[in-house]
């Protein structure tokens, strides 16, 4: 089979599709037949090294959506969808055209999504929904969204929405500020203006909000911590605009923020399956709707997929193994 296999880390450049074994399912597992899969920021992390318990060699990718083509033969023929932190990282992955997981690790897909609509899901829905589950986002709440043009963004806005919060979408400029949608969107913030802070006062008529999901990393974090609202709370799950930040203790304290962490890159492909299947029915009721696919590579076009994601380009992109 084709795949997408790195025997050391380096330039997204040097990537490049060869031949490798088809893989065999063990006891407890399931072949699956990979007819589209997703691309990510994380899938170029981990060919630049950025994963410190990565394997070498390895086939990269974490998202896909296919057909089970071995394991129990109530499984065979079924369509399924899924991600995994250890996939391409510490396991082989989706950027293939026969993948191997465990049983539960395959979810059944929704029936109103593509193939290339249930790849192109995985990580940020799956993201978006663990930081909704971890600042427990409740009706009536509103709720900062940085970051809000990316992948994770336009799924955290309908997963606010969802839940009967209000959303406020902060981006880093007006590119980014036309290309997000504004359907249960109250207001936009561009990051390049410092102007959070005055936009939510005048949204929330100067009470503030209660979460703030932070994508971005330092470089918008004390825009978003001066936005909370006492108790507020603040989920960071990247850090792409930078590691550190500087914190105000006494503030923190005096108005009882909290701040939580959400790292999907730990939670392994059945974890994976188990929010897959939490979503499913929300894509099928149409109160989720998927991303738009505006790129699509064969295995062998794979860097060009694997660029148009390192240089955040418009659209999400896929590959096509079997192309």
């Amino acid at each position: 089979m084709k795949a997408l296999k790195i025997s050391q880390h380096g330039a997204v450049s040097e990537a490049k599709a060869s031949d490798a074994p088809e893989p065999k399912p063990g006891p407890g597992e399931v072949k699956v037949r990979v007819e589209v899969a997703g691309v990510n920021p994380s899938d170029v992390l981990g060919i630049l090294g950025r994963f410190p318990n990565a394997q070498l060699p390895r086939i990269t990718g974490r998202d896909f959506a296919g057909t089970i083509v071995e394991g129990p033969s109530e499984l065979v023929g079924t369509s399924v969808w899924g991600s995994g932190g250890e996939l391409g990282i510490t396991r082989d992955g989706t950027h293939a055209e026969y993948l191997v997981i465990p049983r539960d690790a395959a979810a059944r897909r929704p029936k109103n999504l593509s193939a290339e609509q249930a790849a192109a899901a995985g990580v940020p829905f799956l993201a978006a929904w663990h930081c909704m589950e971890q600042a427990r986002v409740s009706e009536g709440e509103w709720v900062i969204v940085s970051g809000a043009a990316g992948a994770v963004g336009h799924a955290a806005i309908q997963l606010v929405h969802a839940r009967r919060a209000k959303v406020i979408a902060l981006v880093k400029d007006e590119a980014e500020a036309q290309r997000v949608s504004r359907e249960g969107v109250a207001a936009v913030a561009r990051s390049d203006r410092d102007e959070l802070a005055e936009v939510v006062k005048q949204v929330t008529g100067g009470k503030g909000c209660q979460v703030a999901l932070n994508g971005v990393g330092g470089s918008v974090f004390q825009q978003l911590f001066d936005a909370l609202a006492p108790r507020g709370r603040m989920v960071m799950y990247a850090a792409t605009g930078g590691r550190e930040a500087t914190l105000d203790l006494q503030s923190f304290f005096r108005r009882w923020i909290s701040f939580y962490g959400v790292n999907t890159s730990t939670l392994d492909a059945t974890r994976c399956a188990e929010g897959l299947q939490q979503l499913a029915p929300l894509f099928e009721q149409g109160v989720l709707r998927p991303h738009e696919i505006t790129a699509r590579y064969s295995l062998t076009e794979a860097v060009r997929a694997l660029e148009h994601v390192e240089k955040s380009l418009p659209g999400r992109a896929v590959l096509l193994p079997g192309a």
